[in-house]
């Protein structure tokens, strides 16, 4: 029974692990805080890297809409040795852009998203300030 079990936890670790489900590293820290429109952003950091783990924008749309994102699943940026950063990563029909700088005490920088809803729609929210500490 046990070696069953063990094997079926095996295959099920292995599944995950395929699927991009990975746990953070002991060694990371959670920062939380707030965008300059008011939204949470929270931040994984670990010894010269970062990623963001989730943050809301607000974005305005070439047909007059306003479009709210809930974005989350970027990878791992990798900090300079002055502490700064500036990374753009793209998913399939969104573009974020983020620069800044991580202390041990802070992590402050600006966000740019843009976003195609359809043809012809293009969503953008301009630079976004964010401030974030550890929790």
């Amino acid at each position: 029974m046990l070696a069953r079990f063990t094997a079926a936890a095996c295959l099920a670790c292995g599944l995950l692990a395929s699927a991009g489900v990975a746990a953070e590293p002991a060694d990371a820290r959670l920062f939380k805080g707030k965008t300059a429109q008011g939204f949470r952003i929270k931040l994984v950091v670990k010894e010269r890297a970062f990623r963001i783990h989730a943050f809301d924008a607000e974005l305005r749309c070439s047909d007059g809409n306003r479009l709210l994102l809930e974005e989350g699943g970027f990878l791992w940026t990798r900090v300079s040795k002055a502490g700064r950063f500036r990374d753009a990563q793209f998913g399939r029909t969104d573009s974020v852009y983020f620069r800044g700088q991580v202390t041990e005490r802070r992590i402050r920088g600006r966000v740019r998203l843009t976003d195609r809803l359809k043809k012809g729609v293009r969503c953008r929210s301009g630079w976004i300030r964010f401030n974030a500490t550890p929790r």
